[in-house]
């Protein structure tokens, strides 16, 4: 008996001596609002299901307190960015290599017999984008269309185009859908193809460097397997 105390008592030792790799939480924030935050959401989810050493938690904050606070290293990563346009200012944050949602700007407007495919074809009509939105509103200003409306929620630039005072209104391809679907509008559109479409990527404070391979290859495996596009339908077939 004494024996089999023995052997039962040094196989809990080593069980509980046993070295364990430690777990890494990761609070990863984003300056998006709904419905982009929420893919990002869906998307973080699912890679923390599948990374068994990584726990991720995530957060939606002003976009420039979001990068403030990776970059200082009280959270951990930003999702997601284009890396180019941070380099100078945030020095502590490195992007990952593999992308899983493109920014897209688009146009939106009631007629759909009119070719607009890029932003030069807007020049001849009323033109409507919001404040804020720093990429539409340099581009809708420097091709001076007919005339120029910067307003101040994506709600009163969709108004604007039900009562005809804008012909296009361009505003981020998701969030137009959710508006249109959130104020029931029917007879307004996203015309095809974006006028812009930027890749975007997680972004990660410096500490965490030795990561990016790991979320690299989780995010390949995700769209290697469907679930990224899947994740993504189930956003847009929500907003239709």
């Amino acid at each position: 008996m004494k024996i089999r105390s023995i052997i039962f008592t040094s196989i809990l030792l080593s069980i509980l001596t046993s070295p364990c790799k430690a777990v890494s939480q990761l609070h990863i924030t984003t300056g998006f609002t709904p419905p982009v935050s929420s893919f990002y959401d869906s998307v973080l989810k699912e890679a923390d299901k599948r990374l068994a050493d990584i726990s991720i938690s995530f957060e939606t904050l002003p976009a420039e307190r979001s990068l403030i606070m990776v970059n200082q290293g009280f959270n951990d990563g930003d999702c997601c960015r284009i890396p180019s346009v941070l380099t100078a200012e945030y020095k502590n944050l490195t992007a990952i290599d593999e992308s899983f949602f493109s920014a897209r700007f688009s146009a939106f407007g009631k007629s759909q017999s009119i070719e607009i495919n890029k932003f030069e074809d807007l020049k001849p009509f009323a033109v409507g984008t919001v404040v804020g939105w720093k990429i539409a509103v340099i581009k809708v200003k420097e091709i001076s269309p007919a005339s120029v409306h910067i307003v101040t929620t994506p709600e009163q630039l969709f108004r604007m185009l039900e009562r005809d005072r804008l012909d296009y209104g361009v505003v981020g391809y998701l969030s137009g859908l959710e508006t249109l679907t959130r104020l029931n509008i029917k007879n307004i559109h996203a015309i095809q193809p974006p006028l812009i479409e930027k890749q975007l990527y997680l972004v990660l404070h410096n500490k965490h460097k030795d990561l990016i391979p790991v979320f690299n290859q989780v995010l390949k495996d995700m769209k290697n397997d469907g679930t990224i596009n899947k994740l993504y339908s189930e956003l847009i077939n929500s907003l239709k």
